[in-house]
């Protein structure tokens, strides 16, 4: 009898145990997303996007990523639209798919043919940088490009990317300050979100203006983050938005990443290895207290993309 019972007890104790340990062993068997990313743009695209693969693979071990950047320097979306409408090869598409070393370049592809080269589940559009403070140029080249995307890829997120404003000084800023340049994308970025189709909004450009109040804002050729006073310099600047582009898709996929537990660190070699498209200068040597930094402007702007979070210095 006690032998019966003594064989009971154990056996709901291991129930017990098994019943505890579950919910960790069945986190540990769901499938990690495959991450399925297009994004429409210009240079900007560049800007934000080049990192963003490494920067989930960082934090998602084991997830698979496909990202393709259409772009053409100075692209608007007027000139989306019109490429649509006449299907012009004039876009350089870079791919990067994880397993490969590094980014892929396919020239003369027209927007029909990179819809039709993945499986996309979110496409990101973009402003040019000189219109994007200025929202009667978005439209309604804006809306005719969502419905098209949306009837050739039915099952794709729309997104849509908040650009970084010029940085302090540079000459295309006009009689507007950079702070000034960011409200006015700011105020766009929000028409985007509240008046069309679009759902994700990934606050890259709130994060490089919060970088610009911090001990950061001295990195770049030109100062302020930038090279040549509105792409952004090659190293934390692109990481900045990186780290916000990754969160956003992640949660997207319902996965939760800390950008502040990031481990990759950007250099010369780094960068070269991986061929990212449309370099602007080489990454400046930054140390961890910069990385820690970079990754709180992030944090920042996906907590708060419609105000500054100001360091004063």
């Amino acid at each position: 009898m006690k032998d019966k019972l003594l064989i009971s007890r154990c056996r709901a104790s291991v129930l017990a145990f098994l019943l505890c340990l579950s919910p960790y062993l069945w986190a540990q068997q769901e499938p990690t997303p495959k991450v399925r990313v297009l994004s429409i743009g210009n240079s900007f695209s560049r800007d934000a996007f080049s990192y963003v693969p490494f920067i989930i693979e960082d934090l998602v071990p084991g997830v698979e990523v496909d990202w393709g950047i259409m772009y053409i320097g100075g692209c608007s979306l007027e000139r989306h639209w019109n490429n649509w409408v006449e299907q012009k090869p004039d876009y350089q598409f870079d791919r990067f798919r994880t397993g490969d070393a590094h980014w892929g370049l396919q020239k003369n592809v027209t927007l029909q043919q990179a819809l039709g080269a993945g499986e996309w589940d979110i496409i990101i559009l973009q402003q040019q940088s000189a219109r994007s403070r200025y929202y009667d140029t978005y439209q309604p080249y804006l809306d005719q490009l969502l419905e098209v995307l949306q009837k050739a890829c039915p099952n794709a997120t729309p997104a849509w990317l908040m650009t970084q404003a010029y940085g302090t000084g540079y000459e295309r800023l006009g009689e507007m300050s950079s702070d000034e340049m960011w409200a006015r994308i700011n105020v766009t970025s929000q028409r985007v979100m509240d008046e069309t189709r679009t759902r994700l909004l990934i606050p890259a450009g709130t994060a490089i203006q919060n970088a610009r109040y911090t001990a950061l804002d001295r990195f770049g050729k030109a100062g302020h983050l930038v090279y040549d006073g509105y792409h952004l310099h090659e190293g934390i600047a692109p990481f900045i938005e990186g780290l916000c582009v990754a969160q956003v898709v992640m949660k997207h996929y319902g996965v939760e990443v800390d950008v502040q537990k990031s481990r990759l660190r950007i250099t010369p070699e780094w960068r070269k290895e991986r061929r990212t498209p449309e370099p602007h200068g080489e990454p400046e040597e930054a140390t961890e207290e910069d990385y820690a930094t970079a990754m709180r402007c992030a944090k920042w702007a996906l907590e708060s993309p419609w105000q500054l979070t100001v360091v004063e210095q």
